[in-house]
């Protein structure tokens, strides 16, 4: 094993995000968690507050020489 793949998933849904770590998981990802991030953004329109998350996944994958 020497490459890792890495996936950078982000979402503004919580949900959202959520299922598709767990997705990725079962698929044999991991999460990088020195990597997690919540940014809050705030609607200029509403003065919303809504939060992007995103994390980077890898997974390990064997050398082909």
């Amino acid at each position: 094993m020497s490459k890792s793949e890495t996936i950078t998933v982000r979402e503004w849904d919580a949900k959202v995000f959520h299922r598709r770590v767990l997705e990725l998981e079962a698929e044999g990802y991991a999460a990088r968690l020195d990597s997690y991030q919540v940014l809050p953004e705030m609607n200029p329109e509403t003065g919303e507050i809504i939060h992007l998350r995103s994390v980077d996944m890898y997974r390990a994958v064997a050398n082909r020489s």
